[in-house]
């Protein structure tokens, strides 16, 4: 699901402080991980450790943790709902790397920086376009 115009992405509390322990845990690698959601609401978080290759500055999950993620998500009649990663030395905003991998898998794409404090890492969140275009939602911890 991807929004046109501004959106709010609702994370609860428990999930949200499990993504910020997973991605303060990989500093000073990028952390990587998907959301689910269910009804339109986030439900499930899958933190996944990160197959790339040089992982200080890319974000990979394996194919087959992947496939995984997809059959447990099947289970529960889900769906993908955000790919999240960090950026450990740069801010919370799209590469131009992610923009390409974001046009191709229509997904929320949540991404947070170590930049300004490292023990604590912030996140944003975004959608992009077909084109390219980047927009900025607002995430909202329940």
């Amino acid at each position: 699901m991807v929004a046109a115009e501004a959106f709010i992405v609702r994370i609860p509390g428990n999930m949200y402080q499990e993504m910020v322990a997973h991605v303060a845990a990989a500093y000073p690698n990028e952390a990587c991980g998907l959301l689910a959601s269910k009804d339109g609401q986030v439900v499930k978080n899958y933190p996944t450790a990160n197959a790339a290759e040089h992982p200080d500055d890319f974000s990979e999950i394996d194919p087959e943790v992947l496939l995984h993620i997809s059959f447990d998500i099947d289970e529960y009649d889900g769906e993908m709902f955000s790919y999240y990663h960090s950026h450990p030395k740069s801010e919370a905003y799209p590469s131009p790397r992610d923009i390409e991998w974001a046009k191709r898998n229509k997904l929320y794409y949540i991404i947070f920086s170590h930049r300004l404090y490292p023990e604590t890492p912030y996140a944003r969140v975004f959608s992009v376009q077909d084109d390219g275009t980047v927009i900025e939602g607002k995430i909202e911890v329940l």
